[in-house]
């Protein structure tokens, strides 16, 4: 009675924890934890999770997955990048204590694991994961209703009714609406596209390709619910007008179009071979499927360009896209300034400044920050956002992409441990897509490539350990991973018994 009980709480701080995920700032959580815009409400259950149901059980009976095993390095390598930190000289940056910006750093590198454990703890077998998959909905759900609301408020009246930026100033730490764009229930428009785009699109687009779903019910007999979500959630991320997050959904469309057509292709290539009675040469192969590539590259540049042409119309941000003479005069860095991304790119120039400083370990977890006012270039001093960064607020510089930053604050050996995690789940997926018997597991073998390829592309624009939907999201390929290998184990004695 009383294991059922502790089961049940277990699964409903769960069901709240995964619910919670698109809460991403929290003011009062905010608040206790220093004024930090990273505050996702599920922080609190996962703390539950961890002190009353992941340590104890861990403790008696230690357990970890071997795809853990780099990510546990890469901590090990931050904690001494930031402790060896100690024998640099560090430039003052208003007074900021270096140790205190490495310990946040390793704070929120330790929230980013133990969501990753605490998801592969739960998911045990395929009930949890499928109750899993359904709160994970839910969630979604709520962030496309709430972006759904705004779209509609400002679509229809040119403005957001009073009550509603109340709401907002309660779950977001800005409590900012930004004119035309959604945020749903995250702090701005960039957070909504990454949170679809690292957790909830690659899951209902890949489940939705290979045709399976959690729900047995479907609308009008032909939509699913992951269909009816993708396409929600699809119409969300373009009103976000969130410029990587729109790149990060092309790119995933871009694989999903290049591994279609090269299915195709070979379809078509043994059919020919089996009716003429012949085999295609490797040669001829080759050249068909390079052909192949080269006119879906075309096509892809060419979306592109047509992307670019509506943004340039309706985003006043990407007005001058197509400034050639701007691009000639003022280069890169001239052009790129017009369209209100420069200063992305004058932070990630200096974080690899930083980088080349000291390449093999870094200078630590939050440290690249104390750096900027001496490594910024000098293309920087004249962007606004730059000076108020460096000379006005109070919070020290960051370099907003995740690679330049490993490369900043861990060294290469940072992040090649970072890298070789990734790996692990690349491989975990491979093998999942393999099993075409279990329709489930082939099924997150697809999503756990596209959630790769989105948590690269992402990666350009975020660099917060402190989100959890990178972690959950690869905690669920390695779970469907090990559930599968379980089952598997378990039919073979029953398999030698019959034969």
């Amino acid at each position: 009675m009383k294991a059922n009980f502790s089961e049940r709480l277990k699964g409903t701080f769960w069901a709240l924890l995964l619910v919670a995920l698109p809460f991403t700032s929290i003011p009062f959580l905010s608040r206790l934890l220093g004024g930090t815009s990273v505050a996702p409400l599920s922080a609190i259950f996962l703390l539950i999770l961890v002190v009353f149901f992941f340590l104890p059980q861990f403790f008696h009976k230690p357990e970890l997955s071997r795809q853990s095993l780099p990510l546990l390095l890469f901590f090990l390598s931050a904690v001494l990048s930031s402790a060896l930190a100690v024998f640099i000289p560090f430039e003052s940056f208003r007074g900021a204590a270096v140790w205190k910006n490495a310990l946040e750093g390793i704070l929120t590198i330790i929230i980013g694991i133990a969501f990753y454990l605490v998801t592969i703890y739960v998911l045990a077998d395929q009930p949890s994961l499928r109750k899993t998959l359904r709160w994970i909905y839910l969630g979604g759900a709520i962030a496309i209703a709430a972006s759904l609301v705004q779209s509609g408020f400002w679509y229809a009246l040119g403005k957001y009714p009073e009550w509603l930026k109340g709401l907002q100033a309660m779950i977001s730490v800005s409590g900012v609406l930004y004119k035309a764009r959604v945020t749903g229930v995250a702090l701005e428009p960039s957070w909504l596209a990454n949170q679809l785009n690292t957790l909830y699109l690659p899951l209902w687009i890949g489940l939705s390709v290979k045709g399976y779903s959690v729900f047995r019910r479907k609308f009008f007999g032909l939509l699913s619910v992951e269909n009816i979500l993708m396409g929600l959630g699809l119409l969300v991320l373009f009103l976000s007008f969130s410029r990587i997050g729109w790149l990060t959904t092309l790119a995933m469309a871009a694989f999903l179009a290049f591994r279609a057509a090269n299915s195709i292709m070979n379809r078509f290539l043994t059919k020919r071979d089996q009716k003429k009675g012949t085999q295609t040469k490797s040669f001829q192969h080759f050249l068909a499927k390079l052909g192949l590539w080269l006119s879906l590259m075309v096509v892809f540049a060419l979306i592109l360009f047509l992307l670019g042409v509506f943004l340039s119309r309706v985003d006043p941000r990407m007005e001058d896209l197509f400034d050639i003479d701007r691009y000639r005069e003022f280069g890169v860095l001239g052009w790129a300034s017009q369209l209100s991304f420069a200063e992305r790119i004058i932070y990630w120039i200096t974080a690899f400044k930083v980088f080349l400083a000291h390449p093999f370990l870094g200078v630590g977890l939050g440290g690249s920050g104390f750096f900027f006012t001496r490594l910024t270039p000098e293309f920087g001093y004249g962007l606004p956002e730059v000076i108020e960064y460096l000379f006005r607020d109070s919070v020290i510089p960051n370099a907003k992409n995740l690679w330049v930053r490993l490369l900043a604050e861990t060294g290469i050996l940072g992040f090649s441990l970072f890298c070789a995690w990734l790996s692990t789940h690349l491989h975990a997926a491979q093998r999942l897509e393999r099993l075409e018997k279990d329709a489930e597991a082939s099924a997150f073998g697809l999503v756990g490539k596209l959630f790769l390829i989105a948590v690269v592309m992402e990666g350009f624009s975020m660099d917060s350990f402190g989100l959890p939907y990178l972690w959950i999201a690869l905690a669920l390929v390695i779970s469907v991973f090990r559930i599968s290998r379980s089952a598997a184990k378990t039919e073979e004695p029953s398999g030698t018994t019959n034969v």
